[in-house]
């Protein structure tokens, strides 16, 4: 038996295509349960009569996920988000190590990127790995994408219910840091649409970076940020005041940090025609720069809304 869980918010227009997925998949759950927080959009007639609804009132992914779970009747449980579009064998495939391996605690899945223009592309690129950048065994998955155990996910009190975001990046580390075993499962991929602005891509990581400071999460990759923009404006100072030499090892730290975004963008859409390569590069860059400095500004708020206390932190690790 297998639950597949799910936790919803004002996504009506996003619901058919899921709900479709779930019903052509090769492989069918035995049960579909979703949490809605209090979705006003249409989202809970949608959802009604097709799936197993429980609407709780602003309740944030990480107890909606939790409240999912434990209404689950399986050992196996699957997640993915109310955004997402399934590949007709990702419940399949993201469950297949979990019952042949009784080693196996943990499967992560894949996603890839549903665009509709070439905004999308580029963020894209930006926001979303390739394939080849997966390492499976530092690779946390997202629960966009994931399935477990019911009694791993248990043993480490399930989703951290304090934490509004970045939920399932502390949920796979305590997990990670129990000892149970992961398996990463190419096979299990699902897609979803980026954002459609750069105002909602800079909220979004603004956000996320918010959340790192709650947790406590990526202190050195902030701090290694920080430093790369203030090294860049210090060469940009000598060159207008000194010489314009010192442009040349900025530029060579651009081209060696944007290559991998811009590698993205060829391995996501390999049939793009050449012309448009110049131009999404040109973007996808400015995309990074606007998405680093959401993460610059989100990341000490969050650590200052942790250290006076506006957000409970409870400690995982």
């Amino acid at each position: 038996m297998i639950s597949l869980i799910s936790t919803v918010l004002n996504v009506a227009k996003n619901l058919e295509g899921l709900l479709f997925d779930i019903k052509n998949q090769t492989l069918k759950p035995e049960e579909v349960i979703v949490v809605d927080g209090g979705s006003t959009d249409g989202t809970i007639e949608v959802l009604q009569g097709n799936v197993n609804l429980e609407v709780h009132q602003g309740v944030g992914r990480s107890e909606g996920r939790n409240i999912a779970i434990a209404k689950a009747k399986s050992e196996f449980i699957a997640v993915c988000d109310g955004g997402t579009r399934l590949e007709q064998t990702w419940l399949e495939n993201i469950t297949k190590p979990l019952t042949e391996d009784s080693s196996v605690d943990v499967v992560s899945g894949f996603f890839k990127p549903d665009v509709a223009n070439f905004f999308q592309k580029c963020l894209a690129a930006a926001t979303i790995p390739i394939l080849d950048e997966i390492e499976e065994d530092k690779f946390l998955p997202s629960s966009r994408s994931i399935a477990f155990r019911k009694s791993a996910w248990a043993a480490v009190s399930g989703y951290p219910n304090w934490l509004p975001i970045c939920e399932d990046l502390v949920f796979d580390i305590k997990l990670k840091n129990a000892g149970f075993k992961f398996k990463f499962e190419k096979d299990a991929v699902v897609s979803w649409r980026p954002h459609s602005s750069t105002t909602k891509f800079f909220k979004q990581y603004f956000l996320y970076a918010k959340g790192d400071g709650y947790a406590k999460l990526w202190l050195v990759r902030h701090i290694i940020r920080y430093i790369a923009y203030l090294t860049g404006i210090l060469f940009t100072y000598l060159a207008l005041t000194d010489s314009f030499l010192w442009l040349l090892p900025f530029f060579a730290a651009q081209i060696g940090y944007f290559s991998k975004f811009y590698y993205r963008y060829l391995g996501h859409f390999p049939e793009e025609p050449e012309y448009s390569v110049i131009p999404a590069f040109s973007a996808i860059s400015l995309l990074i720069v606007v998405g680093d400095i959401a993460k610059m500004i989100g990341y000490p708020i969050g650590v200052y809304e942790r250290m006076s206390g506006k957000i409970k932190f409870e400690k995982w690790r």
